[in-house]
């Protein structure tokens, strides 16, 4: 007598004294059956890239990784204090190839972020090296506070303000 054990449709007989799997092996088997049918989660349109922002010597720096994309294919728009990165890759297409992967993503990147506070607009610089957007936002000049002195105000009729007289102690 052997037990019959049935995986991917096909029938395996097993010995007679076939040992039962343990609870990891069965964690295992499973693990081995998703992970062996695994794809890359393919993003809808939007990617949203990584950003890094910080501020170094009186500027905000703020670097953005957009692998595969060239200068002309990046648009940077800034309204108010809302800082927007548009950018597209555009898919490499090959004639009369057969694909065995495809794994690369391929679309439009996106990105806004608020400033933590005012910049010079005509000042601020861009540079696309290696896949990383760096852009560089000089901070604006600080409105000094100024302190403001108060001042006592005489009587809108005109007349002065009557002194008050000392208290005399009764006896």
């Amino acid at each position: 007598m052997s037990i019959v054990l049935w995986k991917n449709g096909e029938e395996t007989d097993v010995i007679p004294f076939y040992r039962p799997l343990g609870l990891f092996n069965v964690w295992d088997t499973l693990a081995e059956e998703i992970w062996d049918t695994w794809m890359p989660i393919a993003f809808e349109d939007n990617m949203v890239p990584q950003t890094d922002m910080y501020e170094e010597k009186g500027e905000l720096v703020m670097k953005t990784e957009l692998p595969g994309i060239g200068e002309k294919d990046v648009d940077i728009t800034l309204e108010g204090d809302i800082l927007t990165i548009k950018a597209e890759k555009r898919e490499e297409v090959t004639e009369d190839a057969t694909h065995h992967t495809r794994e690369r993503y391929y679309g439009q990147y996106f990105r806004s972020v608020m400033l933590p506070y005012a910049v010079k607009e005509d000042k601020i610089t861009a540079t696309l090296d290696n896949g990383v957007l760096e852009l560089r936002l000089p901070k604006a000049e600080e409105v000094k506070s100024k302190k403001i002195e108060l001042k006592a105000q005489p009587p809108k009729d005109g007349t002065k303000t009557p002194k008050q007289k000392p208290r005399q102690k009764k006896s």
